[in-house]
């Protein structure tokens, strides 16, 4: 391990560009065209050229980010969480939190299920004591040194709800280094009631058999089921803000949520999950048994299950479902997909070197006081606001359709001896399968990370090109030939590798553009015309929102649409298999997820066939 401080290679992080003018908007003009008729883009290179030209509002605008950039660490984070996340008054789920599945390990017994469930703690534990001691080595991805600024947020606080108001933000975040108290205590959940044990002892990690004895006793201590309190954390944040005020009132209750907010994270123990539809012989076992995953991992099938066991103000909520599978729901307002992929693969190639033979003396262990059951006081009005809560997330988990598929017939070496980046070949293949469902493009949006900036987030890698509309128009001509859509599918897949290589650098178009729109409300000017013109708004409802999620063979992720007709799809691309997750709103007729995942599968072994004939064909 490399001895280095966590914070070592702060300062060798250089701080996000900010583009140029005329390369934002060359750009942009490039996303609109396979969008808009000759008629549309002539407006749209209008509104831009008036916007961009000498002396005019843009460059007023980009002057007010340049001096930003110079007194500030990085000109967009502090927009871009506001903005995007704090000021979203909807619920966390399906808008700011996603899941991310590390793995699974089948469990069949109770025993083998408190054995598992102490490893991950114990993991989870060792993770946050290397950043708490900055211990963890600062990390460097193609010589390049990652920000470690967004580990401080993943443990030892959270979001918490609030009404905006003069001087008051619209969310406060508490996070590790402000918090020492918080090594002492990681929470967790059972039967919908909060426990909390003490898993750091004398500046150690306690041991596996004393993680494992805790785990048996609250297990034991949680037979009477208890109001579902956690459930709160996922209403609507100005109605948490009026229930927490009101929560808050009883000393038992402040004391509780307190206990909770300063607990290093939550592991909640989901035991309480639907059957696997089908059984193991069955030739789609494997799908159904990973939707069950994802959904459970999604939104844990909601308040008749376990959803109430989670805690979503906390930037990670931990879960082990009842199937043995295991990982996180984060919460986006302080922290991107990157560091969670990092901690999930610690914690699941962790949990196979714990030691298990590691007994502390019997005297030790019988001294060693119970968990600490988090209690609540709750009047007819809290119960109340729980139940009125509890609908309408069962609501909203009904409304979304969530599959899951493992694709096996090939992976990431087939695909890379095709000569195609992995990634360029699966952003190419949505484009097309969402053009042969819905006759059309689809915008498309791919996170892009930033960490190798200071403070740095997310970028948009746009997907949709003119590439990709001459992929489709191609290669649903029934008269092209194999090689023709080969080469229209390489043509595409090289210039997604480009506008991803574009955005990686920091030189994508749109938190530039977001940032010129934020500069002119921050300064009190009339929204630019740009910002209201029909392909600005087109490109950004995206159609086919997508992030890669590879951690273990058996991990993927998945989250909600970004809008009512769209898809929320997420991959994980493994060796020899790919594992996808796809959601779409239940009540739009022109979306299906299950269809969309069998159109995946499709393709795949079609684009393997066309690659057999041309083989063939060339020998």
């Amino acid at each position: 391990m490399d001895s280095k401080s966590t914070f070592s290679h702060q300062d060798d992080v250089p701080k996000l560009p900010l583009p140029k003018l005329q390369d934002t908007f060359c750009n942009y003009l490039a996303s609109v065209r396979p969008f808009v008729n000759d008629e549309q883009y002539a407006q749209t290179e209008a509104l831009v050229n008036e916007f961009g030209k000498p002396g005019g509002i843009a460059e007023e605008l980009q002057q007010y980010i340049a001096e930003k950039a110079k007194s500030s660490d990085n000109w967009v984070t502090d927009w871009w969480t506001d903005y995007i996340y704090l000021k979203n008054r909807n619920s966390v789920i399906f808008n700011s939190s996603g899941c991310i599945m590390a793995g699974y390990e089948w469990v069949t017994t109770e025993d083998e299920y408190i054995d598992l469930a102490a490893k991950i703690a114990l993991k989870i534990v060792d993770y946050y004591w290397l950043i708490y001691t900055q211990t963890l080595p600062p990390e460097n991805f193609g010589g390049r040194w990652q920000c470690m600024k967004q580990k401080l947020y993943m443990f030892g606080g959270g979001r918490i709800p609030k009404h905006a108001g003069p001087g008051i933000s619209y969310s406060s975040l508490w996070y590790l280094i402000d918090n020492c108290l918080n090594k002492y205590f990681h929470l967790f959940t059972l039967r919908i009631q909060f426990f909390a044990i003490e898993s750091i002892k004398d500046n150690k990690v306690i041991t596996f058999t004393e993680m494992r004895m805790q785990i048996k006793r609250l297990i034991e201590m949680s037979a009477e089921v208890s109001e579902p309190v956690g459930i709160l954390t996922a209403a609507e944040r100005d109605r948490w803000a009026d229930v927490l005020e009101l929560l808050l009132k009883d000393p038992q209750n402040e004391q509780s949520w307190r206990t909770i907010h300063r607990g290093i994270t939550v592991l909640s123990l989901e035991r309480n999950l639907p059957e696997i539809p089908v059984s193991p012989d069955h030739p789609d076992y494997a799908d159904e048994q990973f939707t069950i995953f994802v959904a459970g991992s999604l939104h844990a099938y909601g308040s008749k299950y376990s959803a109430a066991n989670r805690w979503n103000d906390k930037c990670i909520a931990n879960y082990l479902g009842r199937y043995g599978y295991f990982g996180l729901l984060g919460e986006h307002s302080n922290i991107d997909g990157s560091p969670l992929f990092l901690y999930n693969s610690y914690v699941e190639q962790q949990i196979s070197k714990v030691k298990t033979d590691d007994e502390p003396p019997r005297e030790y262990l019988d001294e060693v006081s119970a968990p600490l059951k988090i209690e609540w006081n709750l009047s007819e009005e809290l119960r109340y606001h729980i139940q009125q809560t509890a609908e309408t997330i069962d609501k909203s988990v009904d409304s979304l359709l969530t599959r899951g598929m493992i694709f096996s017939d090939y992976g990431k070496e087939f695909i890379k001896s095709q000569k195609m980046s992995p990634d360029s070949f699966i952003q190419t293949a949505l484009q097309l399968i969402y053009y042969k469902l819905a006759g059309q493009l689809g915008s498309q949006y791919e996170s892009c990370a930033l960490r190798h900036f200071v403070h740095g987030r997310t970028e948009t890698i746009r997907s949709a090109t003119i590439k990709s509309k001459i992929l489709c128009e191609i290669w649903t001509n029934p008269h092209a030939t194999d090689s023709e859509k080969r080469a229209a599918f390489a043509d595409a897949t090289k210039l997604h590798n480009k506008i991803a290589r574009e955005a990686y650098v920091g030189q994508g178009w749109d938190r530039h553009m977001f940032g010129l729109k934020i500069a002119a409300l921050e300064k009190g000017l009339p929204e630019p015309e740009l910002f209201r013109d029909y392909a600005y708004k087109k490109l950004n409802q995206y159609e086919v929102s997508t992030s890669q999620m590879t951690c273990g063979k058996s991990s993927n992720g998945a989250f909600a649409p970004s809008c009512h007709h769209g898809y929320g799809i997420s991959y994980s691309i493994q060796p020899h298999q790919l594992n996808f997750s796809c959601t779409s709103f239940v009540s739009c007729p022109t979306t299906d997820s299950k269809l969309f995942l069998d159109k995946v599968r499709e393709f795949f072994r079609e684009y393997r066939d066309m690659a057999e004939r041309l083989a063939e064909a060339n020998e």
